[in-house]
C-alpha cells in the first residue's frame, strides 16, 4: 500500500474517532495508538465474527 493511501486512511480514522494518538491523549510514546469509541466497536464485532466463524 502506499504511503499516501495510508497516510489517508489513518487521517480519516482519527478524524472520525476510530483512533487517537496515544501521546495526545497521555503525553508520552508518540507511535502508540489508542481506540476511540468507535474503534472498540470495530474490535469488538471484528473479534465477535472471528469466535463466530472457530
Amino acid at each position: 500500500m502506499p504511503a499516501s493511501s495510508l497516510e489517508t486512511i489513518v487521517s480519516l480514522c482519527k478524524r472520525r474517532g476510530f483512533v487517537f494518538p496515544s501521546s495526545s491523549v497521555y503525553g508520552g510514546l508518540g507511535s502508540t495508538w489508542d481506540y476511540g469509541p468507535l474503534g472498540v466497536e470495530l474490535k469488538n464485532n471484528v473479534k465477535r465474527a472471528w469466535w463466530r466463524s472457530v
